[in-house]
Formats: structure tokens, C-alpha cells, sequence
């Protein structure tokens, strides 16, 4: 007797448990929501990021149209498709998608949370089961992919050591075939929001080794530089297609290694004074 007694008790138990679990929505009408997942982009990447607008409901003879806001700090970072703050699931679709697509700005600004929010004055109710507490808002991160710089480190006057590396020609340099000095001066360059940038001039008293109003790009992601103009023209001899570059901060070092032509390896170094 107790034996059978004991199997009602768990008969109970487990038939109370599974109602409790039980979620029921009394939403005839239907109701929409956002997908669940969270979401990060890099500015740089190729592809959007989607977003899609759920519709819970049996059918959708005639579609939905859904009003959606996207807010952030800084708009000017990414674009929104579609961008009228309104989408249509069409008749016969359950979903649709919201695109944020980020734009590569080659500032170093930090990463970017951008919230997409269903709106609440919609025709039919929001979040899931319409009940308005989950599944309202989805927050997409768009990762900074520019490495900050000091760039005020690489203002100033910088002398100037170059030379050939190997070769017949090392360890000398331009400066010794031509009986030249070289010495140039950074500046931060005019109009450039990105704090990267530097314009070279060649010091008063000394030779041109890379033509005045150069400038200078530092990629503070791979620790290298480029010129905005392309490989830079050395010593009014060749242009430099350099194979590597590096530069210090706390030195205030400039470094670009390479063939010169076909004179051999060689190497410029700026050091700030």
C-alpha cells in the first residue's frame, strides 16, 4: 500500500511541475520582437550586421509594418538600412532584417554600442508574447579597429641617419656620395581629425632628403608608417619602395628598411631631438 501511495505523490508532482513550466500567451492578434543574440562588428569589416524583426503569430495575410529607433553616441559611424525607422514584413514572411553597416573612419574613437529599440506605438504589442519585458532591444558593438597614437611624440626636429646596409655601397649613404647633410622637421598635419598624421620639411641649412609637404601616416595597429603620396623620393636620388617601417613613441623613432633600386638594402632612421 505505501508503495502505491508513493506513485500517486510522484504522478502529482511531476504532472504540477510540468504546468508550471508551461508558458501560454493569450495573443491572438500576434505580437513582435527582436532576435535574442548580441552582436559585434569591426568598422572595417565588408559585411553588415542583421538584426531581424520577429512576427509571432500563426498567419500573415496582409503583413506588418514595424517601427524601430537605432541611437548611439556618435550616428556618423555606421548607416542603417532601412533608415526610415519603419519596416515591413511582408504577407506571407515572418521576419525581416535591420542591417547596421559600420563605416571605417580611421579614427581611433573607441568601440560603439548602438541600441536598436522596438517602438511601443506599434499595432501590435511588443516583446515576447507581447508582453513588452524581453526582446524589445538588441545592442550591436562596433569594435574600433584604429590603435590610438601619441602623435604629438613625433613633432619636432628629427635628424636624420640613412645608409646602405649590405651591399658594395654599405655601410655608407646618400649623404656621403653627395656630400650631403639631412635634417628634417614633423608637424601635425593640417585638417587631419585622425591624429596620425605628420607633414615632413626639410630643415633650413640642410639638403632635401623627402620632399617638403610629405605627410606621414602612422598605423598605430601594426606599429608601421606609410605616405600618403606613395613611397617616398630619397636624397633627390630614388624613390624608396621600402619593405619595412616601425616607429617608437617613447624614443621618438622612425624607421623604414628596404631596396633602394638596385643600389642595395637601405635604411632611413628619423630620431627626434
Amino acid at each position: 500500500m505505501k508503495k502505491y501511495i508513493s506513485l500517486i505523490v510522484l504522478a502529482f508532482v511531476a504532472l504540477t511541475s510540468c504546468e508550471e513550466d508551461l508558458l501560454v500567451y493569450d495573443t491572438p492578434d500576434g505580437f513582435i520582437q527582436l532576435s535574442a543574440e548580441s552582436g559585434s562588428i569591426t568598422e572595417d569589416a565588408a559585411t553588415s550586421i542583421v538584426t531581424q524583426v520577429l512576427l509571432g503569430r500563426g498567419t500573415n495575410e496582409s503583413g506588418v509594418t514595424v517601427s524601430f529607433s537605432v541611437t548611439s553616441s556618435d550616428p556618423s559611424r555606421y548607416v542603417v538600412s532601412p533608415s526610415t525607422g519603419t519596416i515591413d514584413i511582408p504577407a506571407g514572411e515572418f521576419s525581416a532584417d535591420i542591417e547596421i553597416t559600420p563605416i571605417d573612419n580611421f579614427a581611433a574613437d573607441g568601440d560603439l554600442d548602438v541600441v536598436i529599440e522596438l517602438s511601443s506605438g506599434n499595432s501590435l504589442p511588443i516583446g515576447i508574447g507581447g508582453e513588452g519585458g524581453f526582446n524589445t532591444t538588441r545592442t550591436i558593438t562596433i569594435i574600433d579597429n584604429d590603435c590610438p597614437v601619441d602623435i604629438n611624440a613625433f613633432v619636432g626636429t628629427f635628424t636624420v641617419f640613412e645608409n646602405f646596409t649590405a651591399g658594395v655601397n654599405s655601410p655608407n649613404g646618400l649623404s656621403d656620395f653627395f656630400n650631403e647633410s639631412y635634417q628634417v622637421e614633423l608637424a601635425l598635419a593640417p585638417g587631419d581629425t585622425s591624429g596620425t598624421k605628420v607633414v615632413i620639411t626639410n630643415s633650413v641649412g640642410f639638403n632635401e632628403y623627402i620632399p617638403d609637404g610629405t605627410v606621414m601616416t602612422f598605423l598605430a595597429c601594426s606599429g608601421t608608417v606609410s605616405f600618403d603620396a606613395g613611397f617616398p623620393r630619397v636624397g633627390d636620388f630614388r624613390t624608396f619602395a621600402y619593405t619595412d617601417s616601425s616607429y617608437d613613441e617613447v624614443a621618438g623613432v622612425i624607421q623604414c628598411t628596404g631596396p633602394l633600386a638596385t643600389f642595395g638594402p637601405y635604411q632611413f632612421t628619423f630620431t627626434r631631438q
